[in-house]
């Protein structure tokens, strides 16, 4: 489980291309903006931070991104 600090840390050197397909139904078409929402939502989310979607969300990007996360039907 990553914490808020190293999914900024990741984002900050990690670039977010325009057009990331997230899911199959989630193209990510303003990235800086998705970020910041979905930031600002984990940050200041009061519960346990594994509940939390948007930090689930961030997560999966990372893998996307990082080239870590396996292929639908794998997991």
């Amino acid at each position: 489980m990553k914490s808020v600090q190293e999914l900024e840390d990741f984002f900050r050197m990690h670039p977010v291309p325009e057009g990331t397909m997230l899911n199959a139904a989630t193209v990510i078409t303003e990235p800086d903006k998705y970020l910041e929402v979905n930031l600002d939502v984990i940050r200041d989310w009061p519960r346990d931070l594994n509940k939390c979607p948007s930090y689930w969300h961030l997560c999966q990007l990372a893998a996307i991104i990082s080239g870590t996360e396996q292929a639908e039907g794998t997991r």
